[in-house]
C-alpha cells in the first residue's frame, strides 16, 4: 500500500521473460523516464527486467503503466514502499548478461521454476518440520534479519549459492524445501537452478520478503528482525516501513543506527579492530 502522505513512491519490479532487442527497450527507458522525477535503476538482459525505482507516485505508476501496456509485462507485479526522499542519487537504465548474476547462462526461470507461495500460506509451510527452509540472500544481509529457523548459506554473493547446493543439499533431490529472498528474484532464479540439478519438491516466496512484510501483521509474523534493501533505506520493517539501521562508515556493513558511541557510525567489528589498534 502506498503511504499518501510520503513525498516519494518507491517500486520494486522484475520479471524473467524473454527480450530479443534489450538496447531498443533501454532507450525507450530513457526517454519516457528523462520526462519525469524518475530516480534508481533498471536492470535489462535478454532473460528479463529487474528494477528499484523512486519517484513522486503519479510518475512511478506512469512508468509502471508504461511497462504494462507491452505485453511481455502485462503481468508485472510491483512491490511498493515509501521513503521521504529519493533514496537513488541517479536514474540508469542498464544492460547486463543476468539481470540477477549467478553465473549459469543457460537457466530458463522465464520457462522453469518453483512452486510460489502466497504471504498469507508462507508460516504455515516453513512451520512444517519436514520443510527445509533456505535464505538465499547474502550474508551480511541474513545478519540483520530472517525467518524462523531459516538456513544461511553464509554466502558472499549469490553465485555462491551453487557451491551451497553442492555442499549441502545434493544428497536430497527429494527434500522438499522452501526459499526466500528480498523481493523474490534471487530466489526465482534459486528454484530454477535447483529444478535443473533434479530436485523436485521446491517453493518459493511469491514476492519476497518485502511482500510478506507489506501483507502479514507483525502480531502474525514469523520474520525476526528488518529487511536489508539496497538503497539509502538501507532496511526495512513490518509495514515496509523505514527500519532502524545504517551501513558501517568503514566497511559498509549495515548496522544498528542507535549503535554509535560518541557518534562514530561504526560497526562492532571496525569499532573492535579500532580499539585493537590504539592499544597495541
Amino acid at each position: 500500500m502506498i503511504d499518501q502522505a510520503a513525498r516519494v513512491t518507491v517500486a520494486a519490479f522484475y520479471k524473467f521473460v524473454d527480450i530479443d532487442d534489450p538496447v531498443t527497450l533501454q532507450r525507450e527507458l530513457r526517454l519516457f523516464c528523462a520526462e519525469r522525477d524518475i530516480k534508481g535503476t533498471i536492470l535489462l538482459a535478454h532473460e528479463g527486467i529487474n528494477a528499484t525505482i523512486s519517484g513522486p507516485e503519479t510518475d512511478v505508476a506512469a512508468v509502471v503503466s508504461e511497462l504494462r501496456s507491452d505485453s511481455r509485462f502485462a503481468s508485472l507485479t510491483v512491490k511498493y514502499s515509501n521513503a521521504a526522499s529519493h533514496p537513488f542519487q541517479r536514474f540508469k537504465v542498464k544492460i547486463k548478461r543476468e539481470i540477477v548474476t549467478f553465473g549459469v547462462p543457460d537457466l530458463r526461470p522465464s520457462a522453469v521454476t518453483g512452486h510460489l507461495v502466497e504471504p498469507k500460506d508462507w508460516n504455515a509451510l516453513i512451520s512444517d518440520p519436514d520443510v527445509l527452509v533456505i535464505d538465499t540472500r547474502n550474508d551480511y544481509e541474513v545478519g540483520i534479519g530472517t525467518f524462523e529457523g531459516a538456513r544461511n548459506p553464509r554466502t558472499r554473493a549469490f553465485s555462491e549459492f551453487r557451491d551451497y547446493v553442492a555442499a549441502e543439499l545434493q544428497g536430497a533431490p527429494e527434500k522438499k524445501i522452501a526459499m526466500f529472498c528480498t523481493g523474490g528474484i534471487r530466489c526465482e532464479k534459486a528454484s530454477s537452478y535447483l529444478l535443473a540439478r533434479g530436485f523436485t519438491d521446491v517453493y518459493q516466496l511469491s514476492g519476497g520478503i518485502l511482500k510478506y512484510l507489506e501483507e502479514i501483521p507483525s502480531e502474525q509474523s514469523l520474520w525476526r528482525g528488518e529487511c536489508f534493501v539496497f538503497d539509502e533505506r538501507v532496511a526495512l520493517e513490518h509495514g515496509v516501513h523505514q527500519g532502524h539501521h545504517e551501513l558501517c562508515a568503514r566497511c559498509g556493513q549495515p548496522r544498528r543506527a542507535d549503535d554509535a558511541i560518541n557518534g562514530d557510525r561504526l560497526c562492532v567489528d571496525c569499532r573492535r579492530s579500532t580499539r585493537a589498534v590504539s592499544f597495541a
